[in-house]
């Protein structure tokens, strides 16, 4: 199992925040957890194409700290459409 840097479990449609970019992204949503499948959170057709697991990893410099945060999951989104409660994905690009 894997946690995020508030102690929140990574599960399957987590939308993560890694509070950095690659190739100018800092959301993804995590379709699976096993086996690991990433995806651009800007276009889910878009499949993370580098190390999956490095970008999960702690990576912070100085401290070891996790970098990524769970922001949201993309299952709780889908389910309150299909029963007509709209809301508001609040997602920080940064």
């Amino acid at each position: 199992m894997r946690y995020d840097k508030n102690n929140i479990e990574l599960t399957d449609g987590s939308i993560i925040n890694i509070h950095q970019t690659v190739n100018g992204e800092n959301l993804f949503i995590v379709m699976t957890v096993d086996p690991l499948d990433i995806r651009y959170a800007r276009d889910i057709n878009l499949k993370y194409q580098y190390d999956k697991e490095e970008l999960l990893d702690n990576h912070q410099m100085f401290d070891d700290e996790v970098d990524f945060e769970i922001v949201g999951n993309i299952l709780n989104y889908i389910e309150d459409f299909r029963k007509g409660k709209m809301r508001q994905i609040k997602m920080e690009r940064k």
